[in-house]
């Protein structure tokens, strides 16, 4: 894989994550969201451990140790974007939930003393003023508690895209990815259980066809295909221009939605001009972070005079 096959690579996998609201949708209140993780990421991990088997022979401490951080911080924004994206649109949970780019640059200073570039500052700008515009120009827009809880989420996708691409260049990407689905349905399995001792309910799986149409797509979809493809694309692309990458799902879930609502009968968003105008500027701030883009720009407006 190089650096473009990466990148489109990562757009693909974008699109799966544009859509995975309105299956998240079909997921019965009355399922604990830890059953929910549990069961998506065990299938998950069944998935990957068919057609990885033979990558663990190359296991060893030090990638036991990568995948349990990676999975702590992706439990924790799993578990905070399914308790705020159930409760609003899917348009807002895909604008609120792409802005975890606003942390990279911040957690990059903080913790490894790296100075964003140019490109990184005016990227930010770009993408921050499209979140804006997307509101609607109301800041309170985004500052309820489920919208809350998708903040709180974005601080652990951050948190877990900077370790990611810290780790896959030294790391087996196939083994980061199998170890982070079974840590995750352990740490679902012990949560889950312990609630069901605290609440006293029983430990049932749901039986309705909606809920298991949602849990197969996130399994394979999700789980599956964007969870290796992310490991292995983040090996040729930076933890930023992932992040800007992935922020281009609020524009195709923007595109998504009329064609998602008559496929699965569900209501139709309305798309103003605000969340279509938001949208193309997050798209932007992706394209303004690529040097080779604002290079390729500057060289035709040079030829242009």
């Amino acid at each position: 894989m190089n650096k473009l096959e990466a990148n489109v690579s990562l757009f693909v996998i974008t699109f799966f994550a544009a859509i995975q609201y309105v299956f998240l949708k079909n997921i019965p209140s009355s399922v604990s969201h830890f059953a929910y993780l549990f069961i998506t990421n065990l299938i998950g991990f069944i998935l990957i451990f068919i057609v990885f088997f033979g990558e663990l022979f190359r296991l060893d401490r030090k990638q036991i140790g990568q995948s349990f951080l990676l999975s702590l911080e992706l439990f924790g924004y799993n578990i905070f974007m399914l308790m705020g994206s159930t409760e609003v649109d899917t348009t807002v949970s895909a604008c609120v939930l792409s802005a975890y780019f606003i942390f990279i640059p911040i957690y990059s200073y903080v913790l490894f003393r790296q100075k964003p570039s140019k490109n990184t500052i005016a990227a930010l700008c770009v993408a921050t003023l499209g979140l804006f515009v997307f509101t609607g120009l109301d800041a309170g827009g985004l500052l309820n508690i489920n919208v809350l809880f998708l903040w709180i989420g974005d601080l652990f996708f951050a948190a877990y895209i900077l370790t990611t691409e810290k780790m896959t260049a030294r790391s087996n990407p196939s083994i980061l990815a199998m170890g982070q689905l079974f840590f995750n349905f352990i740490f679902a399995l012990i949560v889950w259980v312990a609630q069901a001792l605290y609440t006293g309910e029983k430990l049932e799986i749901p039986s309705a066809s909606e809920f298991w149409g949602s849990v197969l797509f996130i399994c394979f979809f999700i789980r599956g295909l964007y969870g290796v493809i992310q490991i292995y694309a983040q090996r040729y692309v930076s933890a930023f221009n992932t992040s800007l990458i992935f922020s281009s799902e609020i524009l195709m879930t923007i595109i998504m939605s009329p064609i998602l609502s008559r496929i699965f009968h569900t209501e139709k968003e309305t798309i103003t001009a605000y969340k279509l105008v938001g949208g193309i500027l997050i798209v932007c701030g992706i394209l303004v972070a690529d040097p080779a883009f604002t290079g390729f720009v500057s060289r035709r407006f040079s030829h242009a005079k």
